[in-house]
């Protein structure tokens, strides 16, 4: 079944609207038909089946016919250093694949790639749209997108009751399963990881004194967004599954 993305507000008892960018792709593209079925997701992670009942130049109306509430998840927020190139384009399309709640891209004393003025909003939607293709192909919801900010702004958000978690390459002493050990079941987590170089000492302890946990990945040196992706999985490995019930028995 066809898979589309819409804000709530787009949703009305047991009918929604589907315009702008995905009802291109649907008349456009799939081009879909009335009486075609459909699979709408909200930004709160609930989906409605529907078929499509109108279709006008614009956009089309959607009869929806069942409901699947979103349900609690695990909810994790990847605070990325801003990389170069494509870099930044891979580690928000396969962190979105993986389940990210939200991306964070950050600007430290080592970011090399710089936004121009102007230039950070067609950034933004440029990356919203990789989110969203790749939520599509995935399954998973689409994450929020803040935009750019300096790392101490980001601490500075952050509730005192979510654990964060800074990644550094020469934090040797806690890893991340000495930190899964004492804290088993989690409901939210931050983890912020940096650019191509890393985070200066001044940052690290910045970090520290807001409360984060410097951790190491272990003895092997990553590239940044290789280094993004390991440790979103093992994240959503420790604590997304948390609330799965056990396999069966055999």
């Amino acid at each position: 079944m066809r898979r589309f993305f819409l804000p709530t507000s787009h949703l009305h008892d047991s009918q929604a609207v589907i315009d702008g960018t995905e009802f291109h792709h649907l008349r456009h593209v799939l081009r879909l038909q009335v009486g075609d079925s459909v699979l709408l997701c909200d930004d709160r992670g609930a989906e409605y089946q529907g078929t499509i009942a109108t279709l006008s130049s614009t956009s089309a109306e959607v009869t929806i016919t069942h409901t699947t509430p979103a349900t609690p998840r695990f909810s994790l927020t990847l605070a990325q250093g801003l990389l170069k190139g494509r870099k930044m384009d891979v580690v928000i399309e396969k962190a979105t694949e993986i389940g990210v709640s939200r991306i964070v891209p950050l600007i430290t004393k080592f970011t090399v790639a710089q936004l121009r003025e102007g230039q950070q909003q067609d950034r933004l939607q440029r990356w919203h749209r990789i989110a969203r293709s790749a939520a599509k192909q995935s399954g998973s919801p689409v994450p929020h997108l803040a935009p750019p900010q300096s790392l101490a702004e980001f601490l500075h958000s952050i509730a005192d009751d979510t654990p964060t978690l800074l990644f550094h390459e020469k934090a040797r002493r806690e890893t991340l399963k000495h930190f899964a050990e004492r804290q088993p079941i989690l409901l939210s987590l931050h983890v912020i990881v940096g650019t191509e170089g890393g985070f200066t000492e001044e940052e690290v302890e910045q970090a520290r004194l807001a409360g984060c946990h410097i951790l190491s990945l272990g003895s092997h040196v990553l590239r940044a967004e290789t280094a993004s992706l390991v440790t979103v999985s093992l994240c959503q490995f420790l604590w997304g599954t948390a609330g799965l019930p056990p396999l069966p028995e055999r």
